[in-house]
């Protein structure tokens, strides 16, 4: 193995398309030939649409989403558990005080969204259940009020709250008209 080999670094296809798409939003072409340049098989499979196909997940598509609590989806993403939030306060947005909460003192662990070519946190269920709406006083207190049992109950009713909401209603007859 020449040294050639060995001091070329390898990174992962989610990180080259991390990189790449950074540089596009940035609009620095350099950048993205320099990436074309030093790693021409993650070009290339960047490029692949069946592969990329194969890779995507319909979960990643959460953002199009006013509250993505209303997918079907197994992932505990940040917007989906601010929506939980949202839900007990009875308003459309959580207040800001919980995101830091959220993610300064909850388990997670990071998944590639290759719609979105981020890297982003999908929060442990059971560490959420105990220290996030159990652990903190003012959540606590609001589960307790409305004899929420478990997580999945709470995501249930955050579910139909966004769904039979009458702003829900009134975008989606928009969207789909």
């Amino acid at each position: 193995m020449g040294t050639d080999e060995k001091s070329k670094q390898q990174i992962t296809l989610e990180d080259y398309l991390q990189y790449y798409h950074i540089a596009y939003k940035r609009n620095n072409i350099k950048a993205m030939l320099e990436l074309d340049k030093r790693f021409p098989e993650l070009s290339k499979l960047s490029s692949d649409k069946d592969y990329m196909a194969k890779k995507a997940n319909w979960e990643d598509e959460e953002w199009y989403y006013i509250h993505p609590i209303v997918m079907d989806s197994t992932r505990m993403s940040e917007m989906r558990v601010l929506d939980m939030v949202a839900y007990l306060y009875c308003q459309n947005e959580a207040p800001s005080q919980f995101t830091n909460i959220l993610k300064e003192k909850i388990l997670y662990r990071t998944i590639f969204n290759y719609d979105t070519d981020r890297y982003q946190r999908d929060y442990n269920r059971e560490a959420l259940w105990i220290y996030f709406f159990n652990g903190v006083p003012e959540l606590c207190q609001r589960i307790k009020q409305r004899r929420i049992k478990s997580l999945s109950e709470l995501e249930y009713r955050a579910t139909e709250y966004f769904e039979n909401g009458p702003s829900y209603r009134a975008r989606k007859k928009f969207f789909y008209l």
